[in-house]
């Protein structure tokens, strides 16, 4: 082989070897830009302005009802809310009437829109429950439960039907989780159920005054964009005489990004 071309070689070997290590070290002090985070506030003093800010609902409930999340719980506001900026019920709610049947296992979500989801944010929201009369002395709302729930699927907001799930699969809080039988079924002890008589007040039960709850979003390998989700969960809930449930309310619900 000619001198020449050994010369070559050897000047494109030490090349080769330049960028390799220039590419290696780039590799090594680059630092990926942070993520930013979402921040999100809604007090739902106009629910249909809420919906088109990218809240959506969905009654998951076999067989379905009538009931929807809607502005005050119903046609005639439940209570008042626990902050209204507007001249409206200031606050969203579901009842019972998500199925139509004496028995069911009620499960109707509210979805927020799109969040990016990072380790370290957290969610806080007000909620309290409906009391139906239950005596001459005493309301009851014979036990509700909510669960929040989170989404790491993007603008996905599909829910399932029944005890489902669907993309929400990850379970950040529940508020008066119900009981489980032997045999696996769930149901509420008497001590998960809320009284308005103070002498049968039981601190378990789900709140029937507004109640602030706040959550830490955890587990997650990345940042990423997903949803929150609030699911009205009563297992044999319905509209028979001693089917549990009566009716939640929610309010103010912000989600802050953690501090980078």
């Amino acid at each position: 082989m000619r001198r020449s071309s050994l010369w070559k070689m050897g000047l494109f070997a030490c090349a080769g070897a330049f960028l390799t290590a220039s590419c290696r070290n780039d590799a090594d002090l680059a630092v990926p830009p942070a993520v930013p985070g979402t921040a999100l506030s809604e007090e739902f003093d106009t629910v249909s302005s809420a919906f088109a800010r990218g809240w959506t609902i969905y009654n998951g409930t076999v067989p379905r009802g009538s009931g929807i999340w809607q502005q005050g719980g119903d046609l005639t506001p439940w209570f008042s809310a626990f902050s209204n900026g507007g001249s409206n019920a200031g606050f969203i709610g579901v009842n019972t009437y998500s199925t139509s049947a004496d028995v069911a296992d009620i499960s109707n979500w509210l979805i927020s829109p799109v969040v990016t989801l990072r380790n370290g944010d957290t969610l806080s929201f007000y909620t309290r429950g409906l009391l139906f009369r239950a005596s001459a002395t005493d309301s009851s709302d014979y036990g509700n439960t909510l669960e929040v729930r989170l989404s790491t699927e993007g603008d996905a907001t599909s829910t399932g039907n029944g005890l489902a799930t669907g993309v929400f699969t990850k379970q950040l809080l529940t508020i008066n989780e119900p009981s489980r039988r032997a045999d696996g079924s769930l149901y509420y002890k008497p001590n998960q159920i809320a009284h308005s008589n103070p002498t049968l007040f039981n601190p378990g039960a789900y709140p029937t005054n507004w109640t602030r709850f706040e959550v830490t979003v955890n587990g997650i390998a990345a940042p990423t964009q997903g949803r929150i989700a609030f699911r009205y969960f009563v297992p044999g809930g319905g509209l028979g005489a001693t089917a549990p449930g009566s009716g939640i309310a929610i309010d103010k619900v912000e989600y802050k990004p953690a501090t980078r």
